[in-house]
């Protein structure tokens, strides 16, 4: 049996992947690091379990989660993560 770990980010990281907090049942789970914000996560979760528009219709279909299990995904394998730019800052200017 797998043994699911909470995921943690990186400083500068946003992260989505199947895991399990604690006194939960294991699900996709979202994760910031030093430097980001809790609402870059809401971001996250809107953009992949909000439900999508079918074109030319204005009723909503499965979201991107749905959309990829009834393609045949396995979910429990999913992980996205993406790291904040690294500023360059100038001495004396």
């Amino acid at each position: 049996m797998k043994r699911w770990r909470t995921p943690k980010a990186k400083a500068g990281e946003l992260k989505v992947q199947y895991g399990k907090l604690e006194h939960d049942l294991p699900d996709i789970c979202y994760a910031w690091g030093e430097g980001t914000s809790i609402s870059d996560t809401h971001l996250l979760h809107y953009v992949f379990s909000g439900k999508l528009f079918k074109p030319g219709s204005f009723d909503t279909d499965d979201s991107l989660y749905e959309e990829l299990e009834a393609r045949g995904y396995d979910l429990t394998t999913l992980k996205f993560s993406i790291q904040k730019k690294q500023t360059i800052t100038s001495k004396g200017k």
